[in-house]
């Protein structure tokens, strides 16, 4: 039996598909990349009873099949060959060169144990003592830098986010990390990211594919929980993804922890999408933030809200991006996601008929306010509806989408206003 040098778990890492429910070694639940249904009817197995699967099954929509029919389906690979297409793609992604013959079958074999070879999360002391370690020896590299200075911030606050623990990942330097780490006497067993690959050395899982800049995942307490990278280039058009080791030999999934940035005694928290998001609006506005890693996540995020009401929370803002405002008319043919449409504008006017996946878009972000105003209620929490940049029809005008953007515009309107002022009164 031919038995692939990786597993469902890499390809849906690569994929960028959300995870959610419980999860074990050797299967886990998505969210349905077919279907969208969140409650875990969708399961990718690994492996079972000893035999290795990497299948996937949604007991919803009754989608099935292997993971490499799966890459195919999802990358638009048609064709009597489109799971060999898929099989090379995904070689190529996780992989800097292709893999030798003896480094292939050594994944094989680590592929067939994993049933048994997977570990569960360290805790939490465990995890941000290790992650803190690591991040002292990694940088900031100037491009990521820049990239965070295009998106508004100053110099100044690029320094606070690096020593928030924004770092660039360093995929060359995978195995050195972890044996630094293991030298200086951490046990690297169950951490997130961490695992031992084909040739039984402790790694990281920065790779090629996945690199960017890392974003810390703190608790309420300041631990780091987590990370999600920010690619740099994204794939499948999504821009993030979990520092995960799901599916690999004594790793661990990452569990899509929350992120939080101020002051745990405030009475009044905003929570918005996105860790670095959340970081920014913090940085930008002085206030306190929970960065929900994707509005479809509500356990942890509420398990954050009740954490914080126990000290003195009493009012949220919830700050999810403008999207939830967006206008939904088809603009024909004026955005990429049309090329693959069912829906034929012809000679239609725009506004005459309603873009199905601007549709879908707005209605996800919807569905994850009514969670998080749904969470609010159970915990007696008065939560207050943030908006920005509204037309006469209250709608979203389509400028600045998250509030990381609104606010990082209004402070360079605000500079820009202090420079002409200083410059009118001559004191410059």
């Amino acid at each position: 039996m031919f038995i692939p040098p990786f597993s469902i778990a890499d390809v849906s890492d690569l994929l960028g598909i959300e995870r959610v429910g419980a999860s074990s070694g050797t299967s886990f639940g998505v969210v349905c990349p077919f279907c969208g249904d969140r409650r875990g009817k969708m399961n990718f197995c690994i492996s079972k009873d000893g035999q290795v699967k990497n299948t996937y099954h949604c007991y919803k929509c009754g989608e099935s099949g292997n993971m490499l029919q799966l890459y195919a389906k999802l990358s638009g690979l048609d064709g009597a060959d489109a799971c060999k297409q898929a099989y090379r793609l995904i070689l190529d992604q996780l992989t800097e060169n292709p893999l030798a013959d003896s480094a292939l079958e050594s994944r094989r074999n680590e592929v067939r144990d994993l049933a048994g070879q997977s570990s569960e999360m360290a805790d939490l002391q465990k995890r941000d003592a290790i992650y803190r370690e690591m991040l002292s020896m990694l940088h900031l590299e100037k491009q990521h830098a820049a990239d965070l200075m295009l998106r508004g911030l100053t110099s100044g606050q690029v320094a606070a986010m690096a020593d928030l623990g924004f770092k660039s990942t360093a995929p060359k330097e995978a195995k050195s990390l972890a044996r630094r780490l293991l030298k200086r006497g951490f046990s690297l067993d169950g951490l997130p990211g961490f695992y031992v690959d084909d040739k039984r050395d402790w790694t990281l899982a920065f790779y090629g594919c996945n690199k960017g800049i890392l974003c810390p995942a703190y608790s309420v307490d300041g631990k780091i929980a987590g990370f999600q990278i920010r690619m740099d280039h994204p794939f499948q058009d999504r821009k993030y993804t979990w520092l995960s080791s799901s599916g690999k030999r004594k790793g661990c999934s990452a569990k899509s922890p929350v992120g939080f940035f101020g002051n745990a005694d405030d009475s009044s928290v905003f929570v918005t999408e996105g860790i670095l998001k959340a970081a920014v609006a913090h940085l930008a506005t002085g206030k306190t933030f929970l960065g929900n890693p994707g509005v479809g996540h509500y356990r942890e995020l509420r398990s954050s809200l009740e954490e914080l009401k126990s000290r003195h929370l009493k009012l949220v803002f919830e700050a999810y991006d403008m999207d939830k405002l967006m206008r939904v008319a088809c603009e024909n043919g004026s955005e990429k996601e049309c090329q693959g449409c069912e829906i034929r504008c012809g000679g239609q006017l725009p506004g005459e008929i309603i873009c199905p996946h601007k549709q879908k878009k707005r209605d996800d972000i919807r569905a994850g306010c009514n969670r998080l105003y749904e969470a609010c209620g159970e915990l007696s929490l008065r939560c207050i509806r943030l908006t920005w940049e509204q037309d006469a029809d209250g709608l979203w005008t389509g400028k600045h989408k998250g509030i990381d953007d609104w606010q990082l515009g209004l402070q360079t309107e605000r500079a820009g206003f202090m420079r002409d002022a200083s410059r009118h009164n001559g004191l410059n």
